[in-house]
């Protein structure tokens, strides 16, 4: 269910340690990469690649 979160872009920036602003810019392709309106957990994963197994 962890995947299923909505991540919004404060969370993103802190998660990433990115200014908040590139963090939009980051929702903003996810959006556009997957033709999506929601952004949630799994898609950063899947976009930026990161595996989340142990």
């Amino acid at each position: 269910m962890e995947k299923l979160k909505v991540i919004s872009a404060k969370q993103l920036a802190v998660s990433m340690g990115v200014s908040i602003s590139t963090a939009e810019r980051y929702l903003k392709d996810v959006k556009q990469e997957y033709q999506i309106k929601i952004v949630c957990l799994d898609h950063i994963n899947q976009y930026f690649k990161i595996s989340a197994k142990n």
